[in-house]
């Protein structure tokens, strides 16, 4: 069997200065030891193509190779954002590997649904000043579901809950309709 030849570095160089001129990626950071580790995850990544599972393994490897490697620069090696590196490297080996052979289809579903519309307005109704804290110290408390700033935004947008926070909330004629759809969630 004959053997391929081995890559100089001149020829490395040149495929990761093509990789970060279409990525966005500046390589000048980047020690020659990393270089190597990002040339060979590449190049297995070009080998594996669109198989998704694969790719997530790779940048979990990647997080966990001990190279210093910064989750933005994984998450363009593997073609996925740092944040979702980040997500994916808080697992222990065995719960990442459960996660990795469950299928993901779509998005995660939301963790403030349709039903829980009544009782945020009821409190936002009842509590016109109350602060973005104090909303979500309710929404843990009485719905016992726990979400961030940017979720909760998104929610009162969605939902048209931003008027109950001011004055003329009486007046709204989305509030009776927001109270009537929490009765039938009970």
């Amino acid at each position: 069997m004959p053997r391929k030849a081995r890559v100089t570095e001149q020829e490395r160089e040149r495929r990761l200065e093509e990789w970060a001129a279409s990525s966005g990626v500046e390589l000048g950071k980047v020690e020659a030891s990393q270089k190597w580790v990002i040339y060979a995850a590449l190049t297995f990544l070009a080998f594996v193509q669109g198989v998704a599972p694969l790719r997530r393994l790779v940048g979990y490897l990647l997080c966990h190779c001990g190279m210093g490697l910064s989750t933005t620069l994984i998450g363009a090696v593997v073609g996925t954002t740092g944040r979702a590196v980040r997500n994916g490297q808080q697992y222990e080996p065995a719960e990442f590997w459960k996660r990795l052979r469950v299928q993901r289809r779509g998005h995660a579903p939301p963790k403030l649904r349709r039903e829980q519309v009544g009782p945020v307005a009821k409190f936002l109704a009842a509590h016109k000043k109350c602060s973005v804290a104090e909303l979500l110290a309710f929404i843990k408390q009485k719905l016992d579901v726990e979400v961030d700033r940017l979720t909760l935004r998104r929610f009162l947008k969605r939902y048209g809950l931003g008027c109950l926070r001011e004055e003329e909330v009486h007046d709204s004629p989305l509030l009776p309709a927001l109270l009537r759809m929490e009765g039938r969630s009970s």
